[in-house]
């Protein structure tokens, strides 16, 4: 009866489990988690290596090319004669494979089990009564490799040194939570050189790249090429290069000069295709499900620069083929030719099978699609589209509309006083992880446009009225306006009347003519992918009432009626009307604030002060990212929680204050009045 060995861990796998030697192979089953009671079973089975590693012990179990089918881990030094009598009893002998443990860091490399496996050995030293002896310092399963590059040096001249190894990571339910994403390696100039090698001139680094990516079959692909974008067609500022564009029926590939990307369809979220500000470029961007990677750096979307340049492009399919499996109006033909971005958009929508989103019924002040701002400290464009507020390009934001909590718009933080009179800031917070994005440095003249869009979207604006108030206040001060003058002609409220009309939003569809003027790409920005807005209810419009800025602009609400301008006499009349008003309302010229004496007593405190004074330092440790406002606010809410005893002791506290303040203060008069004697 074969043993059953337990507490064992499959490679790649947090959670425990059995295995079983039968037949002539091993079948292994998880013991935990969701998981529990799945089977991990494989055959061919020629030969199993056992390694120590501390108190337990690494088994694993080869194909006869050497090829790794199992390797698990969790083994007992008692295990070790059950499991090599189970191994005996299949033909299958179980060797000792030792690795270094004295923390050598180089050695000698090789291949093996075909090329699969990339493997680095380090000979000990030669010592009297002992022979040198060879131990493993680690191999490499080449099937897990993603890319293996040669990082560049900024240095001219410089011979690469070293060589960069990424893998895959594992995303199956139940994959470890530690995974080995990367490994750089270090190749000493002519090491490793053997006297047969054709080209010297070659870095021993680069050798080992090519090596490696042979092995590993990194520049091979299945299926039939349909498309192709050469690298002088666009460049991608994320990830920055210029990269040849393949596209095949499943996936598409990016080939640079020192990276190679695979993606699947599948693994898109969605495209979308904005025009830049300079009107020469459009970007269209690739959200990912599962980021690519470059080193430590992830990138979740690809943004890809295109030109409005005329291009012609062939697809390597028949009329046939296309109508057969993509229909008969899919807009694809194998001869196609238009504006570059059209183009580029219509052959992933077709080939994917998902939707490219494009900008919608939002205008700028100058008529663009796009507001210029800040993140950070990186400059770039924000795009309000009809579900989701994008910006680009670094970082790249995608922030759907359904994951906002609320918007909130604030006075310009940067450097200078004129600068708060012409800029604000727009605070995007969001549900669920409670993130909040800050887009800085937006111009004044956008304040309208992005409120009304905004609220036309029903999301939740915090300080809708304070700020509006602020932002008129600071208008008047920019231009010099007494701060009493009458709003008589400045109407405050409007109701909100957005340019939207009730009928559903379509996806990017590219036009008949590709030389259309881009304004008829106005359309849905933001699904998710599965059916279209015809099939969803229309949300009624809700009338939200806000403050405008008109005190400078003179313009009158959206929704105000022209009236008919009255006659020039009318209007000297009421000019003399107003002029007699202001000469008799005339206030006098401010005093001049007294300065306060520094020797004063300390005012006295309310028992609010010495509440929030106790509790602040707790909501700032459990909520860091909120601002004072913010941090007010919820000091005004537990405030109000309270109950009568609860407040005791601040207004305990607060009296106290207030006796302390008599008395300092009556001091303080006396002093006043024997220092005037």
């Amino acid at each position: 009866m074969p043993s059953v060995f337990n507490n064992l861990r499959l490679e790649g796998a947090g959670r425990q489990g059995s295995l079983q030697i039968a037949g002539d192979g091993a079948a292994y089953t998880c013991r935990s988690g969701r998981s529990d009671g799945k089977v991990t079973a494989v055959k061919g089975v020629k030969r199993a290596t056992w390694t120590v590693f501390g108190k337990y012990a690494n088994v694993v179990l080869l194909d006869g090319d050497d090829g790794v089918l199992m390797r698990l881990d969790g083994f007992t030094a008692k295990n070790k004669e059950a499991l090599r009598t189970d191994l005996q009893s299949i033909g299958v002998k179980l060797e000792d494979l030792e690795f270094c443990s004295s923390g050598a860091n180089r050695g000698k490399h090789f291949f093996e089990a075909q090329g699969k496996r990339f493997v680095v050995e380090q000979t000990e030293p030669e010592t009297e009564g002992k022979e040198p002896k060879t131990k493993r310092l680690f191999d490499l399963d080449l099937s897990r490799v993603s890319q293996c590059v040669v990082p560049t040096n900024t240095r001219a001249g410089a011979v690469p040194k070293e060589v960069s190894i990424q893998f895959n990571e594992d995303r199956r339910e139940g994959a470890a939570e530690h995974q080995l994403v990367e490994l750089r390696l270090y190749v000493p100039p002519g090491s490793g050189r053997d006297g047969d090698e054709e080209n010297e001139d070659e870095s021993d680094a680069l050798r080992i790249q090519q090596q490696i990516t042979q092995a590993a079959n990194l520049k091979s692909v299945t299926g039939s090429l349909l498309a192709e974008f050469a690298p002088s067609e666009g460049v991608f500022v994320l990830p920055r290069g210029r990269y040849a564009v393949e596209m095949y029926a499943d996936f598409f590939r990016m080939h640079g000069n020192m990276y190679d990307y695979k993606i699947a369809y599948s693994d898109v979220e969605r495209f979308i295709l904005l025009p830049r500000t300079d009107d020469v470029h459009y970007a269209f961007i690739v959200a990912l499900d599962r980021p690519i990677r470059q080193g430590q750096q992830r990138y979740p979307h690809l943004v890809w620069q295109l030109k409005k340049t005329e291009a012609e492009i062939m697809v390597k399919l028949t009329e046939e083929q296309i109508t057969s499996k993509y229909g008969a109006n899919c807009g694809l033909k194998p001869e196609l030719s238009g504006a570059l971005y059209q183009l580029v958009a219509r052959v992933f929508k077709v080939l994917s099978g998902k939707k490219v989103f494009t900008t919608g019924k939002f205008r700028s002040s100058d008529g663009r699609h796009a507001v210029s701002c800040s993140v950070k400290a990186s400059t770039g464009q924000l795009y309000p589209l009809e579900r989701s507020l994008a910006f680009i390009h670094k970082p790249t934001l995608i922030i759907k509309f359904e994951d906002i909590s609320a918007v909130e718009f604030e006075r310009f933080t940067g450097y200078g006083q004129s600068s708060a009179t012409k800029n604000f800031d727009l605070k995007i917070s969001t549900r669920g992880d409670g993130k909040e994005h800050t887009f800085t440095s937006i111009d004044r003249n956008e304040y309208k446009g992005l409120l009304e869009f905004l609220t036309a979207k029903g999301l939740k604006i915090r300080n809708l009225v304070e700020t509006a108030a602020a932002e008129n206040e600071a208008r008047k001060r920019a231009m010099g306006l007494d701060g009493s003058s009458s709003d008589e002609d400045m109407p405050q409220r409007g109701p909100a009347d957005s340019n939207d009309e009730d009928s559903p939003d379509e996806d990017f569809v590219a036009p008949k003519d590709a030389s259309d003027d881009d304004d008829d790409d106005d359309d849905d920005d933001d699904e998710d992918g599965s059916g279209s807005d015809e099939e969803e209810e229309k949300p009624k419009k809700k009338k939200v009432r806000y403050t405008y800025m008109y005190r400078i602009s003179r313009v009158p609400p959206p929704s105000q009626k022209k009236a008919k301008s009255p006659s020039p006499e009318k209007k000297k009349k009421k000019k003399k009307r107003k002029a007699d008003e202001e000469e008799s309302t005339k206030k006098p010229a401010k005093k001049a604030k007294k300065k306060k004496d520094p020797n004063a007593p300390k005012g006295k405190s309310s028992a609010f002060i010495f509440f929030g004074s106790a509790t602040r330092a707790e909501i700032k440790a459990a909520h860091p990212d909120w601002s004072l406002g913010d941090v007010g606010r919820e000091l005004g809410k537990r405030w109000k929680e309270l109950t009568e005893d609860d407040k005791k002791p601040y207004h305990d506290l607060a009296a106290k204050d207030a006796e302390r303040y008599k008395t300092e203060m009556e001091a303080y008069k006396a002093k006043q009045a024997a220092d005037e004697e």
